[in-house]
């Protein structure tokens, strides 16, 4: 018995020697673009033995040849690696479309994404940078179904955009840019309500999540009825220090340049101008060769000596120049269990095509999130962003557009001419105005919250978050002598300067209660909410100055004092909310929400509307009879329904405006000035809320392990008490109030695609396919009255049954032919001359042969982005469409009509292949002889399709950063907006209806770039 205890000892030991040979593994783990993941657990499997990776992807762990180490991280698929021995071990892991984006910013909270009941579209921070775009709303721009994103202007930091979620859900006359029905979006950034993104730096960005439907938005209430885009800056993490720098550099280049005429292109085009004024007055034998440019005053004798010599000036081509652009980032980050803390600094530059044209920005952030006991948080965020803008001249694009190409830019000596040509009085030398027109807009703004979280029992969580947004905007302009404007009378030299000083803040407190018991999930949430806005603005325009020197630093200095004024705006909107959510057997997701607002813009007795909300979501993939199908790897049916409001905003309703005010004014009484005062305005007491009633169903899908993954969702909106100014009478003194008016529907479809379609380990290829329709109607007007209004020369109509602001006008239906004289004459016109549909048949052409003609919105938009993955090397790109969408060109407008009823304004024009008797073309009417309807010729079809961005890089191996100490080194070459399809030959398709005044050429840019990480 002791030899075998003694055996048994042995054998015992010699187990326990074999169990204990095990090796200390190091290694790090990467995503499959080489990118470090930190928090990644590691478990070896059948065992309690654990490890995570560090801030890096690095991690330590023991282990024996044979056993399974497990890989597992949110938003990826889980990896088993059998260790065969060796002390470093590598791995990658590939993202799991099924988890990506797992956690769902809602709004005052946030949930899964698999948990979703509501329409939401997220864009993370990968999405976002990889745009490399200079502004946030760029970066969004055909990420998103049913989000239509509009640039309305191309100057450098003009952040000129229309956005539209889900069409229109407010009508208005304003002209932004091209009219555009509706309004923006409330945007949120870290719980701050901003009126744009523009102050942001794109790579400051850690998430985006828009809110689409009525149950997402309904928590907001009445600030939610247009959409919401909710913004997250990039926090600290749990981990070591991380620091990352990224830049890009390049070059901006104009593009899709309409052909304007040269020197002798242009002397023919006059000649035909001449010949076409001859047929509009009933010469129709008149001919080019009839025309004499010297007898019949059309130039004059150095402007016939320039034609004769050749001379033929590009105006464009001399004020045109490449536009630099860059943009440096750094963020550092960090943080343990209990403390995170991140910072970073940005520095931004984007000059135009136009010398003067350019915008510089400044941003610097901050946060640390802090526990400070283990039921006490303290988290504070500041976002600092201070920029200059400048416009540079508003004038130089529209006078290099309009100089005749036959004039001179220099004197003999080299320096510059004011007027091109002697005859010429109007339009000045565009370079002159460049270098003599300042127009410079400073801001600074802040936006920060700090919040105290205090979790006094379990489940339950108190939040106080006290939220300001302050903004300084100067804006300065002064215009010298040698600019148009002044064309050098002295008197005429104008400075002014605007300042407009801005505060709001919103104050939260937010309970949050959260039960888990057996197969039931409880998340109810409360809120009490305060917002205040107040704005205050002082503007003064002096003019006569005696020198140039001051520009408008010196407003002393000038004789001539036309404006001072200055005014005050401020509302509050008072808020208490509650949503819940509840979860049965993680298969059935319901969330009801209710909002109590009240505005103090509104009237006395209509200021508070309640707002409700309910959504029902199946994950019908959870089912038993789903689990031994090999098709579906998702599957969720949604189905909400729910109201937001609107306090009248969009339709022009500003702070007191729903009240009778007085104003002052003064008269005489004999010889005396009185001063008096008078009612500006009717009050509406009746005057109340907008209201938008949604009703959504969707389907979230995935097949095949989620290679092929999405969304579909069907909507119909309905839009109440939609508040407008309603014209008056002109007896009764005033011109319109406001009251609800209206009623509209949207309804539309969005649908999107994501796929993997390779993923081989070395190759990997995904694209993402979103398309959305949406079909808007005016169902409703005041005793069904129509309302008619004009924008930067497009006739628009407000009617029921068709879409808001409609396109109105006559319909072009051709151009006049020679054979067609005898039909033509019938109408009192000519051949050369637009021709436009009879709609009623009677033979005469008047106002009642106007007809809706177009929408300016497009019936449907789509994004597309492919991602190709080959080892270290990665290769993406983004195609954008808008389709059916019209407007009448004001580039057609300007430069196509030649200004042939104004004879001494002979112009440039656009190089079209317009109507002659030798030409008899279809394209365009004969120049000097549009006739009575020329404008019908000018509504265009504006639809487009952009690539984006083309984007190539290379990822340095980690076996030579890891000698370094470097976890990331990325290079890449880019170039933004490189091509655009269309058929709309002006300048740009997206901007066609703005006036040219101030406008700026379509670019692309060339840049190079980095992203490193230590």
């Amino acid at each position: 018995m002791k030899k075998l205890k003694i055996l048994l000892i042995a054998m015992s030991l010699c187990f326990s020697s074999i169990s204990w040979a095990q090796d200390n593994i190091s290694g790090i783990v990467k995503d499959v673009l080489d990118n470090p993941l930190p928090g990644v657990n590691i478990l070896v499997k059948g065992s309690s033995v654990g490890s995570a990776t560090d801030f890096d992807g690095n991690f330590k762990i023991k282990a024996k040849e044979g056993d399974v180490l497990m890989f597992s991280y949110i938003g990826y698929k889980t990896l088993e690696v059998t260790y065969k021995g060796g002390k470093t071990l590598n791995v990658t892991l590939k993202e799991d479309s099924a988890q990506l984006d797992e956690i769902v910013i809602i709004g005052y909270g946030s949930v899964k994404k698999s948990d979703l009941t509501g329409s939401v579209n997220s864009i993370g921070t990968k999405t976002i940078q990889q745009t490399n775009k200079v502004d946030a709303v760029s970066a969004l721009q055909g990420q998103a179904a049913g989000v239509v994103i509009q640039r309305t202007d191309n100057k450098p930091g003009s952040g000129g955009f229309n956005i539209r979620i889900r069409g229109a859900s407010t009508i208005n006359t304003s002209d932004s840019g091209g009219f555009n029905p509706g309004q923006n979006p409330l945007f949120i950034v870290d719980g701050i309500f901003v009126d744009d993104i523009s102050f942001l730096n794109p790579a400051d960005i850690n998430r985006m999540d828009i809110l689409k439907d009525a149950s997402a938005t309904a928590v907001y209430g009445s600030r939610g009825s247009n959409g919401v885009v909710l913004i997250e800056t990039k926090r600290g993490k749990n981990g070591k220090l991380r620091i990352e720098y990224s830049n890009y550099a390049g070059f901006k280049q104009a593009y899709h340049m309409p052909s304007l005429y040269n020197g002798q292109e242009y002397v023919q085009f006059i000649k035909d101008v001449a010949v076409g004024r001859q047929f509009a007055s009933g010469n129709i034998n008149y001919r080019a060769s009839d025309v004499n440019l010297a007898s019949d005053n059309i130039f004059d004798a150095e402007e016939l000596n320039n034609v004769a010599n050749g001379v033929s000036t590009d105006w464009v081509d001399l004020i045109v120049k490449n536009g630099f652009q860059s943009n440096h980032t750094l963020g550092l980050s960090g943080g343990n269990d209990k403390t995170t803390y991140s910072a970073g600094l940005a520095y931004t530059k984007d000059e135009g095509n136009v010398e003067g044209e350019d915008y510089t920005r400044y941003n610097l952030r901050s946060s640390l999130n802090s526990d400070l006991t283990n039921w006490l948080n303290l988290s504070i965020s500041n976002y600092i962003t201070t920029a200059i803008q400048n416009q540079g001249s508003l004038e130089a694009f529209r006078s290099a557009v309009r100089l005749k190409p036959i004039g001179l830019p220099y004197n003999d000596d080299g320096s510059l001419r004011f007027f091109p040509t002697n005859k010429e009085t109007q339009i000045t030398n565009p370079i002159l105005d460049t270098k003599n027109d300042t127009r410079e807009t400073k801001f600074l703004q802040f936006i920060g919250d700090i919040a105290l979280k205090i979790k006094p029992t379990k489940g339950l969580t108190i939040t106080s978050k006290f939220s300001p947004n302050l903004k300084y905007e100067r804006y300065g302009e002064f215009r010298g002598l040698l600019t148009k404007s002044v064309s050098g009378n002295a008197s005429n030299r104008r400075a002014v300067v605007q300042n407009r000083n801005y505060f709001s803040y919103s104050w939260d407190n937010i309970f949050n209660y959260k039960f888990e018991k057996a197969d039931h999930a409880l998340d109810i949430t409360a809120v009490m909410s305060r917002f205040l806005e107040r704005s205050e603005y002082y503007n003064n325009q002096v003019r006569n100055f005696t020198t140039d020197d001051f520009t408008f630093y010196n407003l002393g200095a000038g004789l001539d004092i036309r404006d001072v004024s200055s005014g005050f705006s401020k509302q509050t909107l008072e808020s208490y909310t509650g949503r819940i959510n509840y979860n049965f057997l993680d298969k059935y997701l319901f969330t009801v929400t209710g909002r109590y607002d009240g505005a103090s813009i509104l009237a006395a007795d209509n200021k508070w509307a309640f707002f409700p909300s309910a959504a029902f979501a199946w994950k019908i993939i959870e089912e038993d009879f789903m689990h031994d199908q090999q098709v579906f790897s998702n599957a969720k049916l949604r189905l909400s329904y729910g109201q937001t409001g609107n306090n009248g905003q969009g339709g022009g309703l500003a702070p007191l405006s729903s009240q009778s005010l007085l104003g002052a004014d003064a008269t005489n009484l004999g010889d005396s000035s009185v001063s008096t005062a008078y009612i500006t305005g009717i009050a509406n007491k009746d005057l109340s809320w907008e209201r938008t009633t949604e009703v959504n169903i969707g389907f979230d899908y995935g097949f095949l392990d989620n290679k092929i993954s999405g969304s579909i969702d069907l909507y119909n909106r309905k839009n109440t008490d939609i508040i407008f100014g309603k014209e008056l009478p002109s007896l009764t003194g005033f011109y319109s109030i406001f009251e609800n008016i209206g009623e509209s529907t949207n309804q539309g479809i969005e649908i999107s695609l994501n796929t993997t379609n390779i993923d081989n380990g070395d190759l990997r290829w995904t694209t993402n396919f979103n398309f959305a329709s949406n079909k808007n109607e005016l169902t409703k007007l005041a005793k069904d009255q129509d309302i008619f209004f004009n924008v930067g020369g497009t006739s628009l109509i407000h009617r029921v049954g068709e879409p808001i602001g409609a396109i109105f006008d006559y319909e072009y239906a051709g151009i006049w032919q020679l054979d067609e004289a005898a039909e033509a004459a019938t109408y009192d016109q000519l051949p050369g001359q637009v021709k436009v549909t009879d709609v009623d048949g009677s033979g005469d052409i008047t106002s009642a042969d106007r007809k809706v003609i177009g929408q300016v919105t497009p019936k449907w938009t789509g994004g597309f982005t492919s991602t190709l993955n080959y080892k270290n090397f990665d290769f993406s790109f983004m195609i954008n469409t808008s389709q059916g969408a019209k407007m009448r060109s004001n580039f057609h407008s300007n430069y196509a009509w030649g200004w042939q009823e104004e004879p001494n304004r002979t112009f440039n024009g656009y190089n079209v292949n317009y109507w002659t008797p030798e030409n008899q073309s279809n394209d365009w009417n004969q120049p000097g002889n549009p006739g009575p309807w020329g404008h019908a010729i000018q509504y265009k079809d504006i639809s487009f399709t952009k690539v984006g961005y083309i984007t190539l890089g290379y990822q340095i191996p980690s076996t030579i950063l890891d000698k370094f100490k470097v976890s990331k080194f990325r290079i890449y070459a880019t170039v933004q907006n490189p091509f655009v399809f269309t058929n709309y030959d002006g300048w740009d398709p997206e901007n066609a209806g703005r006036n040219q005044y101030g406008a700026a050429f379509m670019s692309r840019t060339f840049m190079t770039g980095v992203n490193l990480s230590f």
